[in-house]
């Protein structure tokens, strides 16, 4: 597993699955405006945590733990029971990825966006390439 690639990796992952083709995925945070009002389903991408140990004492190959937000954005004239289907969806598809934990906190409505907002942490372990 990359660190500078794990996003591109699970966002590639999730445009395959047809459920994902009408929801908007981007990477978090980028270099653009951000819309005030979603019309649509909207999936932010970004990392959220990195550890990185050796792999066994004196070794040069590296493991460890990458974590990767999932912020589930659901305009409110849809219903908020949508955010766990998205969820649930998610999960399948990180099926493939050696996954360790999966979290999502509260649903909450987000008043800049006018949507409900789930926010997730799906984290990984596995020999990670430190480049």
């Amino acid at each position: 597993m990359r660190i500078d690639t794990i996003l591109d990796a699970v966002e590639e992952r999730l445009k395959a699955d047809e459920l994902f083709s009408n929801i908007n995925i981007i990477k978090a945070y980028p270099c653009s405006a951000a819309p005030s009002r979603l019309s649509r389903e909207t999936l932010a991408l970004g990392l959220d945590e990195i550890k990185v140990t050796p792999a066994s004492v004196d070794d040069i190959n590296k493991t460890g733990e990458i974590s990767v937000f999932a912020d589930i954005f659901i305009p409110l004239k849809n219903p908020s029971s949508r955010a766990f289907e998205i969820l649930t969806a998610l999960c399948s598809c990180m099926d493939d990825f050696n996954v360790l934990s999966v979290s999502a906190q509260r649903i909450a409505v987000d008043r800049d966006t006018a949507s409900y907002v789930l926010k997730t942490v799906f984290t990984f372990r596995d020999e990670i390439e430190v480049i």
